[in-house]
């Protein structure tokens, strides 16, 4: 299935210090209607969040946004 992945156009292989530097990322954790939930994002991807729920980036890896009306 490798082989398969890496003959698509564009594709590239990444080297081991590359492969380590990537961090998965989540949904935020589940939170109260109209509550703030903080969760560990990085800036880019915390402002990646749609304008609507409020994303707001409070730190190292910090984020915060504002979970969805009941």
């Amino acid at each position: 299935m490798l082989e398969k992945i890496l003959n698509l156009q564009g594709a590239e292989t990444l080297v081991v210090s590359e492969q380590k530097n990537i961090k998965g990322g989540s949904i935020p954790p589940d939170g109260q209607c109209n509550e703030f939930v903080v969760f560990r994002a990085t800036e880019a991807q915390c402002l990646a969040y749609p304008y609507n729920l409020r994303p707001a980036y409070i730190g190292p890896n910090q984020c915060s946004i504002l979970m969805a009306p009941c």
